[in-house]
């Protein structure tokens, strides 16, 4: 795997702690890889490189999946919330709960 100079060992560790989380919640709904392969549209591998934390799985997969375990409101803690860094009529987007 190529290294990237920009990724520290903080985002190693969030990364493989997600991808321990993924893994978790795909078994305790007794999902294979290929089950959530079916339900998210998202490759085998990829699921798989997702869960050992890999830092090249892009955000769309990592959205799909989340949104199929149930999990994607949890994308709102990266969104800014500061709104004073917002530019004049820009707005802080939120997930719909109902969604």
């Amino acid at each position: 795997m190529r290294q990237n100079k920009f990724h520290s060992s903080n985002a190693t560790i969030a990364l493989t702690s997600l991808g321990m989380r993924i893994r978790r919640l795909r078994k305790s709904k007794k999902w294979s890889l290929t089950d959530l392969q079916e339900r998210t549209g998202v490759h085998r591998t990829t699921l798989s490189r997702l869960e050992l934390g890999h830092p090249g799985v892009t955000i769309g997969a990592m959205a799909a999946v989340l949104e199929t375990l149930g999990i994607l409101s949890d994308l709102e803690l990266l969104v800014i919330k500061d709104e004073s860094t917002l530019h004049q009529n820009e707005q802080v987007p939120h997930l719909d709960p109902n969604f």
